[in-house]
């Protein structure tokens, strides 16, 4: 069975989700490229993730000074995960852009729930 916190991540993470690849997905239809495109919407939703975990979904009590380090570790972690899955699916496997970035950001979603469960906000 699926804990409330990773229904609420999951939650969470599809309103990030429909932001970050709005902004990712504008910018490559602009033409830039796709891994400063992918830099870019992960950076901006990164702000919303942390705010919307901390405050609804793990409610943590914790200060920011000892949250905000470890989500910035746990994120950059999955972040170097999805950029490597995306490269990996589109330079190197010649997947479709946008399938890659969906791909990647699988990849991302899980290990940022696992890193925030376990070790970011763990009560």
């Amino acid at each position: 069975m699926i804990s409330n916190s990773a229904i609420k991540y999951i939650f969470i993470g599809f309103i990030n989700t429909l932001f970050g690849y709005g902004v990712i997905f504008l910018l490559i239809y602009i033409n830039i490229e796709a891994e400063i495109a992918n830099f870019i919407g992960y950076l901006l939703g990164f702000f919303l993730s942390y705010y919307l975990n901390k405050k609804y979904n793990f409610k943590s009590n914790k200060s920011h000074r000892e949250d905000f380090p470890k989500f910035i570790i746990s994120m950059a972690i999955s972040y170097i995960l999805n950029l490597t899955v995306m490269v990996i699916s589109y330079r190197v496997l010649n997947i479709d852009v946008y399938i890659s970035q969906i791909i990647a950001g699988v990849v991302y979603t899980i290990s940022g729930y696992i890193l925030s469960k376990l070790w970011v906000f763990k009560i």
